[in-house]
């Protein structure tokens, strides 16, 4: 017998003992066939236990981790072009819902261009088309390709030639096709990871300089 049934039979047999003593004499002779020995709760709370202690935990990898295990190194002729189209066109139409770009575009003297610029702020780019049209390094000017990878401070591309390349966002500016409108985006004001960028707001006041 556990510690635990131990412990109830006890604790029945006391109180069982203690309504013996205090009720009416012919109310004793009830007493046994009316009060259950079971109890309820101290029997639901050790299930309680077992369920909880054969739960098991499960840990995940942490970011430093999956690095190690090379998670994050994509060869650079590792990924063809023609394989991630659709993931371009699953984009296009993810961007299209969320800007509403059916509605056009809104002027940039609108006042709902700056709910339009935040909500492409916030939106995750893995898919989109982005070319580099200003940088700091020349030799990165005029690369373009599918986003394949949205880093903290990188966008990982893969372009027609079947390249995979990295793009520093902080010393780059980008244009983006969006149906039949393109954008131009400052990379360094996405310099954030887009689990973050979706729950932060775009500061107004930032004036990025190349």
């Amino acid at each position: 017998m556990s510690s635990e049934e131990t412990f109830n039979k006890g604790a029945a047999e006391a109180i069982v003992g203690f309504l013996n003593a205090n009720v009416a004499k012919s109310g004793i002779p009830n007493i046994e066939s009316e009060l259950k020995k079971d109890f309820v709760l101290a029997k639901k709370r050790s299930k309680d236990r077992k369920k909880r202690s054969s739960k098991k935990k499960v840990r995940c990898l942490t970011r430093a981790e999956k690095k190690e295990l090379g998670f994050y190194a994509i060869p650079r002729h590792g990924v063809q072009y023609k394989d991630i189209l659709p993931l371009n066109q699953i984009w296009l139409q993810y961007i299209s819902d969320v800007l509403e770009l059916d509605n056009s575009i809104p002027d940039p003297t609108m006042k709902v261009w700056e709910n339009f610029t935040q909500t492409l702020y916030k939106a995750d780019f893995h898919g989109s088309y982005l070319k580099v049209i200003r940088s700091k390094c020349p030799s990165l000017v005029d690369k373009s390709g599918i986003c394949i990878m949205d880093t903290k401070n990188t966008f990982k591309i893969v372009s027609e030639n079947n390249i995979t390349c990295t793009i520093p966002k902080r010393d780059c500016v980008f244009e983006i096709d969006l149906q039949k409108f393109k954008v131009t985006l400052f990379g360094k004001l996405l310099c954030a990871r887009p689990a973050e960028r979706s729950t932060k707001k775009l500061k107004g006041n930032m004036r990025p300089d190349l």
